[in-house]
């Protein structure tokens, strides 16, 4: 059964809408170094993961102030914020308004997740009923070229910076972000499987958001007494807890219940996360813990508090898993933490790592939108989110045409 949506998420909405042009607004006239001081301080006060292993972000500042102070005009100035947001190596952390020559929005329009080994640049995972699984890439395969460039120089490209001085971390990032490719444009990959080399052309990533976007909300399996909740990027609409709460209704009959989690690389809000959490709960618990850095890096005191989920709607009694993956994201994460801490089994991989809490913020002397996590995000034990994994971990988690891991783990 498929709960068609009344409306879309707002982070696919944003992706996938007409790129504005990199101009700037009558109302901010461009002044490159106000731009970039603004911008500075925007990130040192209210940045939540300004610094973490792998990031030192006075270092990165400092590597591309004087570029942004230089720049003639505002959309060299975007780009090159662009280059300092792409070296924090956070999802989460996007600059735009961006045009057809930006990289594509990941994990959200992204169908290959990879890494670096040291030697080799390896695809780790495919995503689901995507067109790079149905041109047979597979994990283990190794990368030898993007659209004929090697990995290591579209690494750097990305992020602006001779391969040497990266960390293991910015790598990675850049080269998830190298094998989404440019927004709305078709990829050409060549991979090594063994001794065997191919060349793979790929749809442009944006193709698969958009279809996302334009598919349900939610979809509905039952398999005998399993009943299977499969919500398709939607953590963003209003109109998903209603749906949530007619298809459960539907299984409440069922012993056991997988709510899957695999595709909600972005978006999300948690009034659409209580909606979900609460038809799981007979007393008021708390569910994740927000940590506020703005407030003890500038105003002196710390600000920590826990949110809460109510019980919300009919009670499922059946025991519950909760599944996610490469492509669980931004709320789909906080309900993987929530769920965990109200008793549920989560179960998959790692996550999308989309870091804290996000905000939409300006700055002065540019018409740059930067997008950041502003809160810090932790589990009720005192865990960093990004630092979750499952219960039930699996080094893979996505569905392929023949096998689904996540099934198989619980028993099905």
């Amino acid at each position: 059964m498929d709960l068609r949506p009344a409306t879309a998420p707002l982070a696919a909405l944003l992706l996938l809408s007409a790129p504005a042009a990199h101009a700037q607004s009558p109302a901010k006239p461009f002044d490159a170094t106000t731009a970039w001081t603004s911008f500075e301080t925007l990130l040192r006060e209210r940045y939540g993961y300004f610094d973490r292993p792998g990031i030192d972000g006075n270092a990165i500042l400092s590597n591309f102030a004087e570029q942004a102070r230089r720049a003639p005009d505002d959309k060299v100035f975007i780009d090159t914020l662009q280059l300092v947001a792409h070296n924090f190596a956070d999802p989460h952390f996007v600059v735009g308004p961006l045009d057809l020559e930006d990289w594509a929005v990941i994990p959200t329009a992204s169908d290959l997740f990879g890494s670096y080994d040291g030697t080799a640049f390896r695809i780790e995972e495919v995503r689901a009923d995507s067109d790079a699984l149905a041109k047979g890439l597979k994990p283990g395969m190794v990368v030898r070229a993007l659209d004929g460039r090697s990995p290591r120089a579209a690494v750097e490209i990305i992020t602006g910076r001779p391969f040497a001085t990266l960390a293991p971390t910015q790598i990675d990032f850049a080269f998830n972000m190298a094998l989404a490719g440019i927004r709305r444009r078709p990829r050409t990959l060549e991979v090594t499987n063994g001794h065997r080399r191919r060349s793979v052309a790929l749809a442009a990533t944006t193709d698969q958001a958009k279809r996302v976007q334009e598919g349900p909300l939610l979809s509905v399996e039952r398999q005998g007494t399993l009943g299977i909740l499969r919500i398709h990027n939607s953590l963003g609409d209003q109109a998903l807890i209603a749906q949530f709460s007619q298809a459960l209704a539907g299984l409440a009959d069922t012993t056991t219940l997988l709510i899957d989690l695999r595709n909600t690389p972005s978006g999300g809000n948690t009034s659409v996360a209580r909606g979900i959490l609460g038809h799981f709960v007979d007393h008021e618990r708390p569910y994740q813990v927000h940590v506020i850095p703005y407030e003890s890096r500038v105003l002196g005191p710390p600000r920590r508090f826990a949110e809460y989920v109510a019980p919300f709607g009919a009670r499922y009694g059946g025991k519950v898993y909760v599944a996610g993956g490469r492509w669980t994201g931004s709320m789909g994460e906080g309900l993987m933490i929530g769920f965990d801490a109200i008793g549920a089994t989560t179960v998959g991989s790692d996550l999308g790592d989309l870091l804290g809490a996000l905000s939409n913020e300006t700055i002065d002397g540019s018409a740059a939108r930067i997008d950041l996590g502003t809160e810090q995000l932790f589990t009720v034990d005192g865990l960093p989110r990004e630092a979750y994994r499952p219960r039930l971990y699996l080094p893979r988690a996505e569905r392929d045409g023949s096998h689904d891991p996540v099934l198989a783990a619980i028993g099905r």
